[in-house]
């Protein structure tokens, strides 16, 4: 905000400089660029700054605005063809109508699209911006999570869904792409292994789905072209975290390692001498020693049980109780967010394939996450106050809620609502986040 303060300071002639003569279309500019709290104080300026921002704003935006692009959160009323949208720059609630969505349910959302379903079997994508329409074959089973590879609008376009019939010892699913007349279903069967289903939607990437654990955050990768799926059984004890300090911690560590070596060199040689000097009196004590061998390795064993109990009963303290889950994909890469325990703290982190475990972020490098059950889904930032922030579909009163990543707290877009917890916040049952597209 500083930056566009001086840049209208330069416009005026030293002397003459007043804050009302500020041109309209600079003015214009400037008020693109801000979040919502700032809007409000844009308008406390003077008269000709209030002026500026329209009174009442239209849903959706004209296409030509910045305010465009910004997602909406679409909610069902369920009882009605009528849908609550609530804009998240805006941070203003709307109502649009939608006959065409009578008695369906969101199943999943991304490139500005909706998938619904009508009587379980009967799917179709809808666009709410342009209101077009495309139908899918019936399908013979109910999902228990679904997602689609690209716009429907691309005949490479994949819907990949995870049955309802699956359980934790076999998954089944069914998949289509954009133009085949019928649905293909298969099943892994995962032998021993448990896997803990979850209504978190797969995420697709390079060729495979990838499907989160609701409990122990391991991941099942299905390559549908190889016919075969991986199990990626991710450490959660291993997890690191990325921050700007990150490497001379790493440096200073080495140097720590170094200095521990050389002292547990000096040591081991004067503990030598001083086992040669011992070393007769330990021949003599050899046959007394051996007596009592078998009853101290047993000893041993039972106190490596009791350690490792122990160690378990402590890992199972601190473990983090996850209430929710979702992923999303973010430049080649897959984010997990997690919200543990009773407070709701979240957490976000990366999924380092090669190394099979999750890195946590500190930063969501300039970006924003907009998460629901039904899809989430990455944007860069154009707005001011608006990067490192993740929107859920909780709310305050009338006023949306993001979470800070910089400070771990949840603030209302509008407000003054701030807390590290999220006692006394609603969330909204059938909602979904949409970043709205004109794509036909």
């Amino acid at each position: 905000m500083a930056e566009w303060l001086i840049n209208l300071q330069s416009l005026m002639p030293e002397g003459e400089r007043c804050w009302a003569d500020v041109p309209q279309d600079v003015l214009s500019l400037v008020l693109s660029k801000l979040f919502f709290r700032d809007r409000c104080n844009f308008k406390l300026v003077c008269e000709s700054w209030n002026l500026i921002c329209p009174a009442s704003r239209p849903l959706p935006p004209p296409t030509n605005s910045s305010e465009f692009e910004s997602p909406w959160l679409m909610v069902s009323q369920r009882s009605s063809c009528s849908w609550k949208i609530f804009h998240s720059l805006y941070n203003d609630i709307y109502y649009l109508d939608f006959p065409e969505l009578a008695n369906t349910e969101i199943l999943y959302s991304k490139y500005g699209w909706l998938l619904m379903s009508k009587q379980e079997f009967n799917l179709f994508f809808f666009n709410p911006l342009t209101r077009e329409k495309i139908e899918l074959p019936a399908v013979g089973e109910s999902f228990f999570s679904v997602c689609f590879t690209s716009s429907p609008i691309s005949s490479d376009c994949i819907v990949f869904g995870i049955l309802s019939s699956s359980s934790g010892f076999d998954i089944d699913f069914s998949f289509i792409q954009r133009g085949d007349e019928e649905w293909e279903t298969k099943s892994f069967r995962l032998g021993s292994k448990y896997f803990w289903m979850s209504n978190c939607p797969p995420v697709f990437l390079n060729g495979e789905y990838y499907y989160l654990d609701c409990k122990l955050r391991n991941i099942i990768a299905f390559n549908l072209i190889k016919n075969k799926y991986d199990w990626i059984k991710c450490d959660e004890y291993s997890e690191t975290s990325t921050t700007v300090d990150q490497e001379e911690d790493e440096e200073e560590e080495e140097e720590e390692e170094e200095e521990d070596e050389e002292e547990y060199e000096d040591e081991e040689e004067s503990e030598e001498e001083e086992d040669e000097e011992d070393e007769e009196d330990e021949e003599e004590d050899e046959e007394e020693d051996e007596e009592y061998e078998d009853v101290d390795e047993e000893e041993e064993e039972e106190d490596d049980e009791e350690e490792g109990e122990q160690e378990e009963e402590e890992q199972e303290k601190h473990k983090e109780i996850t209430h929710q889950i979702y992923m999303v994909e973010v430049e080649g890469d897959i984010w997990g967010i997690f919200v543990t325990n009773y407070e709701k703290r979240v957490s976000v982190k990366k999924l380092d394939l090669s190394e099979k475990h999750w890195v946590k972020l500190e930063s969501l490098g300039g970006k924003c996450l907009y998460i629901s059950t039904n899809g989430s889904f990455a944007k860069t930032c154009s707005v001011d106050g608006m990067a490192n922030k993740i929107y859920f579909n909780k709310f305050h009163g009338k006023n949306g809620i993001v979470y800070s990543l910089t400070n771990g707290m949840y603030h209302s877009v509008g407000g003054y609502f701030a807390s590290k917890e999220s006692f006394g916040l609603t969330d909204v049952d059938f909602g979904v986040w949409i970043k709205p597209t004109l794509d036909m």
